[in-house]
């Protein structure tokens, strides 16, 4: 059974799956060398202490990345569903001017061509 998906269809949808993927690990990764800096002058702490708390700064800080990116994304949806509204409504227009400028030049023809 397939998706009734082209293969080019499944490649990108790969594709942009892979780059989200990379674009996630890279996030994590940030949170984690900024949890590491900003503890980086609190010596008194253990390694596992240490290592406890760059894990949960790093995993606040993936979780606020996490809404920002989710945010983002719902937003680029909205506003591609809102111009493809406004380009469909801007298309008619511009459509239904043409048909009436197409009628006014062959209205006038025809009376130049009965004039004649």
């Amino acid at each position: 059974m397939g998706t009734g998906k082209s293969p080019e269809g499944e490649v990108g949808d790969g594709v942009r799956r892979i780059e989200g993927y990379l674009l996630w690990q890279r996030h994590l990764s940030d949170a984690r060398a900024r949890a590491e800096h900003a503890l980086a002058p609190l010596d008194w702490l253990t390694g596992a202490e240490r290592e406890d708390v760059v894990r949960r700064v790093a995993d606040a800080l993936a979780d606020s990345s996490r809404a920002a990116l989710r945010e983002t994304a719902q937003r680029a949806v909205s506003l591609r569903r809102e111009y493809e509204d406004r380009y469909a409504v801007l298309r008619r227009r511009v459509m239904g001017w043409a048909f009436c400028g197409l009628a006014v030049v062959s209205f006038v023809d025809g009376l130049l061509l009965m004039m004649r």
